[in-house]
């Protein structure tokens, strides 16, 4: 096997064992994530400590995706495990609430037209 095959294999392999092979979460990607400051000391893995880091002021599970070089599902099942130990907060927005809110800029701004 080339070199590339077996970074790609690895690449494959290394989030499956990061989540424990679970691959849903009940996490958006635009879900913003705050670390709470009383957990933060508690040993974890390094992709936890990694995210705890990142997220002392709220942030994306997108954009934490994009600092830690993960999916976005995975960074969601390893912010749903930190989220059950009490490590983090997480405030989801109403999908149907942003899209209502968006129909009704569009329709503000068709109107000023």
């Amino acid at each position: 096997m080339s070199t590339s095959g077996t970074q790609a294999h690895a690449s494959l392999v290394r989030p499956f064992i990061l989540t424990g092979g679970r691959t849903a979460a009940a996490l958006r990607w635009e879900a913003l994530v705050e670390a709470v400051p009383e957990a933060a000391g508690q040993a974890r893995a390094s992709e936890q400590q990694a995210l705890l880091a990142l997220s002392d002021s709220p942030i994306s599970i997108a954009e934490l995706s994009a600092h830690l070089h993960l999916p976005t599902q995975v960074v969601a099942v390893i912010v749903s495990d930190l989220l059950d130990a009490g490590a983090v907060r997480v405030h989801q927005t109403d999908p149907v609430e942003i899209q209502l809110s968006a129909l009704t800029r569009m329709i503000e701004r068709v109107r000023s037209l």
